[in-house]
């Protein structure tokens, strides 16, 4: 930073210089405060919500605490931190011509700058390990399977494990200073785009790596897609990694304006925080959902019934359904081509021969069994713990 003139006002004083045409306002500039408050909150409420789910799934469950869900809670415990530093620090998520000097050189300011790079990386680390993790416990019957998960654990604790060091290295106080120094820990822009580049491949091997198993799990059609559905919602931590890298890239390339860039990277760095959370909590709002204790909740039982309710009358009141002649030993009967109703969906089943959600196929039963025991449960509600094959042989 150059040197500052004795005397100079710093509160009146922009600390940087704007482009032409462009001049600086101190008073009531743009600013990404409100856009950050925004997001945050919500993001906090929505995995607070989950976060809560799960913690209740397994109250209801009776199952033990796994290593999933201690790094779920650790990694949402740190990107809560690292959001309430964010926001109260939005003062300076402005263009950098429309910065008072003051704000930038002021010691809260440098100590926020270490104490968020320190965050920053555990908190998304462990937030994605979280979900390396609840595939270990759901899908570790499979040793590809397994050494594939593994091989995410290492890449994830290496990728963010050595940030710390270098934030240590580049940002901490030198000496008797309880101040960091700015240009000094600026340098770490150059890693940022290498991270973030390894982050978003990192992203793509979460996404993709639960479908081959689930291609071979036996399930009827509407609930394997309610499965693929699940775990496809970690596509959005894509998305927020994505737009994370393009922001670092910004920040790399445009270090004249590195306060607007940076307040942009801060919101998508949450966003894809608590995504990772939200994700690795999704099975555990299936569980909690068909517990006894709410699944027989005389407000659960109120909201199906009206679902059911609506659905079956929309299927008798489509248009589109045509009334169509069959004929059998009593006459004729009409029946409608329209939607199914609970009941034919069932006898649908039943002629297909379809194993409930939770079954396995029969070829794959006596290594599951090897491995688990009778009573494995492929996680919370989607393909939970059961290798008992119920495969209905009815003869109709």
């Amino acid at each position: 930073m150059d040197q500052i003139p004795p005397g100079t006002d710093l509160t009146k004083t922009p600390a940087g210089k704007p482009p032409p045409g462009v001049d600086s306002n101190l008073v009531d500039p743009p600013s990404l405060a409100t856009a950050t408050h925004v997001v945050t909150t919500v993001m906090i409420i929505l995995a607070s919500i989950f976060v809560l789910i799960r913690l209740s799934s397994i109250i209801l469950s009776g199952r033990r605490t796994a290593w999933d869900d201690y790094t779920c809670f650790i990694g949402f415990v740190l990107i809560t931190a690292f959001a309430g530093l964010v926001m109260a620090f939005t003062n300076v998520a402005r263009h950098v011509w429309d910065i008072p000097l003051s704000y930038l050189l002021a010691p809260s300011y440098l100590r926020f700058i270490f104490a968020q790079n320190i965050l920053q990386a555990p908190a998304v680390g462990f937030a994605k390990a979280s979900i390396l993790l609840l595939y270990l416990r759901i899908f570790s019957v499979k040793p590809k399977m397994r050494y594939a998960i593994y091989a995410g654990l290492i890449f994830t604790g290496i990728l963010y494990g050595v940030h710390l060091p270098l934030v240590i290295g580049f940002c901490a106080p030198r000496g008797d200073s309880k101040i960091i120094d700015f240009d000094s820990c600026a340098k770490l822009t150059v890693w940022g785009p290498v991270q973030g580049f390894l982050a978003m491949l990192l992203d793509v091997y979460i996404f993709i790596l639960p479908f081959p198993v689930i291609n071979h799990l036996k399930l009827p059609p509407g609930k394997r897609v309610g499965v693929y559905v699940l775990f496809g919602t970690a596509i959005c931590g894509i998305v927020a990694s994505t737009l994370a890298e393009v922001y670092r890239f910004k920040q790399w390339f445009n270090r004249a304006d590195l306060n607007w860039h940076e307040a942009k990277l801060f919101i998508c760095i949450i966003v894809e925080g608590y995504i990772a959370v939200i994700v690795g909590s999704m099975p555990a709002l299936a569980a909690f959902f068909r517990s006894p204790a709410v699944s027989n909740s005389s407000l659960f039982k109120y909201v199906r019934s009206h679902i059911s309710t609506h659905i079956f009358h929309t299927s008798h009141t489509n248009p589109s359904a045509k009334p169509s002649k069959t004929s059998g030993s009593s006459g004729t009967k009409r029946s409608y081509t329209g939607t199914n109703s609970a009941t034919e969906s069932n006898e649908h089943l039943r002629d297909e021969k379809f194993s409930e959600l939770n079954d396995i196929p029969t070829s794959n039963a006596n290594a599951y069994s090897h491995a688990t025991g009778p009573n494995r449960d492929i996680e919370e509600g989607i393909i939970e713990k059961s290798v008992a094959i119920k495969q209905s042989q009815q003869s109709l």
